[in-house]
């Protein structure tokens, strides 16, 4: 998925949520709430494309290193010397 299409994913994702929102409010025009509007929870947040990085991580050596070196270290850590 490109970042085009994300964009508009999340475009038509947020026009969703207003016409939603514009549903509730017609319904609800009688019931007055005293804390006032309620944002509504920030879905481009939990989106995994447009976190930093996202799919076009570059396979650099440095990376693959950290990584390798990673699953050793998780690997160690696992190993149970005692019954070795």
């Amino acid at each position: 998925m490109s970042l085009k299409q994300t964009l508009k994913k999340a475009k038509q994702i947020e026009r969703q949520l207003e016409q939603q929102a514009q549903l509730e409010r017609q319904n609800m025009t009688g019931v007055k709430h005293s804390l006032g509007t309620v944002k509504p929870r920030n879905y481009l947040a939990l989106d995994p494309l447009l976190r930093k990085g996202g799919i076009h991580e570059k396979e650099d050596i440095d990376i693959v290193r950290k990584k390798r070196r990673r699953e050793t270290k998780q690997q160690l850590r696992r190993t149970d010397w005692l019954s070795e």
